[in-house]
């Protein structure tokens, strides 16, 4: 089959051509932003979906999906996370509706609680028709980890929207982040790279996007620290892009990632990065390449890293030039959606 001819045909057809219910569990951060992407971006391709979130890992939360998936007729139930495949796969299971999962992270559960997770995809694995990983290390981690059968199987990474040309680059002292707020992002250490920072660059401001649980604590860190002023929490924004024109270095301290949609959203603004390498993270970033890598919760790091991007403009002007071009090439919005699409119409056999 030719994807990219049969896209091309279905666009503006004004039909439908398949159903695709998605299910997840609470999300604000990356998870959410995908499932968006998929539902606005195959709608012209003749993808008719709907978000059915957030869902919880009990019975009630089954039945609520299976009532919805016979209500809506869907054709097809994709499945986001460990917690929506859970649910989505048994309620699809019930309704004899094919289910495919995509797996963002790896399990962040551990104890008795982690073995029940790994049990419950080990019995859910006769009712899955396909996984997708965001990133080849968590595919060899599903393979690994979970016994997920290699040739039902497939990485698929997280896409981006580019602009024509690679925006100006922000050299004001302003850097941020971009991330749920929970402790396995590291926004912790975002905060102490702040503060050792701020003697050496008085003018310094530190953006914090997002939401979480975690919000309190980190408020709490950021103010004992002494650094009211320099940091400012803004909170769930919906302009993200707009705001990552305005820092001069992006900041991933994360200790747990798949992929790290936050990173490639400001390489494609043209941000230079520093990022933690754990996860997927270095299949974005490339240390002295694409960006600068560093070890978890290494703030000092973190802090020397910044510092010699915002006093080195030619080497910050290399790094997110490179950044940007890499993303252009492997990692659009067009081709995630296209691969995407792809397994869609092999499951539904449409």
């Amino acid at each position: 089959m030719n994807t990219a001819a049969n896209l091309g045909e279905n666009r503006g057809n004004g039909g439908s051509i398949m159903k695709v219910l998605h299910i997840s569990g609470p999300s604000s951060g990356g998870i959410a932003r995908h499932m968006e992407q998929l539902h606005q971006g195959l709608a012209p391709w003749g993808v008719s979906s709907l978000l059915f979130t957030p869902v919880s890992t009990n019975p009630g939360s089954v039945l609520r999906v299976y009532r919805e998936i016979r209500r809506g007729q869907w054709d097809l139930v994709h499945c986001h996370g460990f917690q929506g495949g859970a649910v989505g796969r048994a309620a699809a299971a019930l309704a004899g509706v094919p289910a495919i999962v995509t797996i963002h992270n790896t399990l962040q559960v551990a104890g008795p609680a982690r073995l029940g997770a790994k049990l419950a995809e080990n019995w859910m694995g006769r009712r899955t028709a396909c996984w997708v990983t965001v990133s080849s290390f968590l595919r060899n981690y599903a393979w690994r980890e979970l016994a997920i059968p290699e040739e039902r199987t497939e990485v698929i990474a997280n896409g981006v929207e580019l602009p024509p040309a690679i925006p100006p680059w922000q050299q004001r002292p302003v850097i941020g982040t971009v991330a749920r707020l929970i402790p396995a992002k590291g926004i912790d250490v975002f905060i102490r790279a702040v503060q050792l920072l701020r003697p050496e660059i008085p003018e310094l401001k530190a953006v914090i996007i997002g939401d979480g649980p975690a919000a309190g604590a980190l408020k709490a860190l950021s103010q004992d620290l002494g650094l009211n002023g320099t940091v400012e929490f803004l909170g769930h924004r919906e302009d993200v892009r707009e705001q990552l024109k305005k820092m001069a270095v992006f900041v991933l301290p994360t200790r747990s990632e798949g992929l790290g949609i936050s990173v490639l959203e400001a390489m494609s603004m043209g941000v230079p990065v520093v990022a933690t390498a754990v996860g997927g993270v270095p299949e974005l970033v490339r240390h002295n390449h694409t960006g600068l890598l560093v070890r978890q919760d290494e703030f000092g790091a973190i802090a020397r890293s910044i510092g010699q991007l915002l006093g080195n403009r030619e080497r910050a002007e290399a790094l997110r030039t490179a950044a940007y071009e890499h993303a252009a090439r492997n990692f659009s919005a067009e081709t995630m959606l296209q691969r995407t699409y792809a397994i869609y119409r092999r499951v539904v056999n449409v």
